[in-house]
């Protein structure tokens, strides 16, 4: 089976941003500096998406970079298998895209 058949199409970045932020023992008002308390909770409760400006706002916050906070929204349980498979996926996607030398030394 190929890894795109296990890696999960559907992304719920309000959960992953929960998950992440908890995970970095931060909470709602430590996000200030990206976007307001009501976007912030709005985003982690699905009503509202992200724009990749505030993705990158919000990634800088949590010390991380914002592919971390995408590749978390892939990953329901951030299980360690599941991130391996999602890069995976990733990596075999820009290789078909991109030249061998410009994409992962490759």
């Amino acid at each position: 089976m190929s890894s795109r058949k296990r890696v999960r199409p559907e992304a719920d970045f309000g959960r992953a941003l929960q998950q992440l932020r908890a995970a970095r023992g931060l909470i709602q008002e430590d996000m200030l500096l990206a976007t307001s308390r009501r976007h912030i909770s709005r985003i982690e409760q699905g009503h509202q998406v992200p724009s990749l400006r505030t993705i990158e706002m919000l990634a800088e916050q949590m010390q991380m970079h914002p592919l971390t906070l995408l590749a978390a929204a892939y990953c329901p349980t951030l299980d360690e298998a599941v991130v391996r498979e999602l890069l995976k996926t990733v990596e075999s996607d820009m290789k078909s895209v991109a030249p061998a030398k410009s994409v992962l030394g490759g």
